[in-house]
């Protein structure tokens, strides 16, 4: 499939999920453009040096309500405790603002030692410590009205071409992570899932392995593709 078609197969199914939570729309009456990444955030950036070999495991955002980094902690706790030679090898960074309450989570769990906190950063610092890592990761709980959430986050990871670690609920981000095909998908909560795809991670990075997306699929995510598909729509509406 084109790399337009495979957003289309993607938005249909979404389209489907909110047709049978919103029983008043129709099929024709719904047109999904999703979140998507500046192609230009990408060029011309700095390169940052990884400050060793570990493979660096990054999240970009902030943490509220069933968005909380609790599971990936307990995942990596249970990680080191059961092979800490390759939980060693392995740190896991932050950009964005952790939170007094899982700051001291970290403290609890005696994991200090592995994690990397740097606070706010601006846009282009925040891509360049994405460029700089191995593995992304995302999560959405089970929440309310969390099958149709669309994180702006995700689709920014996408322009990234990096694998992911995604733990999400069934929806539209699930989807959209299958289908970039480099994603490794948990239930947002699943702590042995969420080691396991740690683990997994690693044993491919290790390997020099580690897949690559589908660069056809992520294309069809770029803002400018996207705002033509906006005006399109508004064109049409204006003309109704």
């Amino acid at each position: 499939l084109k790399a337009a078609d495979k957003v289309i197969v993607t938005n249909r199914r979404i389209k489907e999920k909110l047709i049978n939570n919103y029983k008043f729309l129709t099929f024709d009456e719904v047109y999904i453009i999703s979140h998507g990444y500046d192609a230009e955030d990408f060029i011309n950036i700095g390169q940052l040096q990884k400050p060793n070999d570990k493979m660096i495991i990054t999240y970009a955002g902030l943490f509220y309500e069933y968005i909380t980094p609790k599971y990936f902690l307990q995942a990596f706790k249970r990680l080191l405790i059961e092979n800490s030679s390759i939980a060693e090898n392995i740190r896991l960074s932050f950009v964005g603002l952790l939170g007094k309450e899982n700051q001291k989570y970290i403290r609890d769990l005696k994991l200090e030692s592995y994690i990397t906190e740097y606070g706010y950063l601006d846009h282009q610092e925040t891509i360049q410590k994405l460029m700089m890592s191995d593995i992304l990761w995302i999560m959405v709980g089970n929440g309310k009205s969390a099958e149709t959430i669309s994180s702006g986050k995700l689709y920014e990871y996408f322009g990234t071409s990096k694998p992911i670690i995604a733990c999400l609920t069934d929806g539209a981000l699930k989807m959209a992570a299958a289908e970039y095909k480099a994603s490794f998908i948990t239930e947002p909560d699943n702590v042995q899932q969420i080691k396991n795809a740690i683990l997994e991670t690693y044993n491919l990075f290790k390997a020099g392995k580690l897949p690559i997306p589908d660069e056809k699929f992520i294309e069809g995510f770029r803002r400018d593709l996207l705002t033509e598909q906006l005006a399109l729509q508004l064109n049409k509406v204006l003309k109704v």
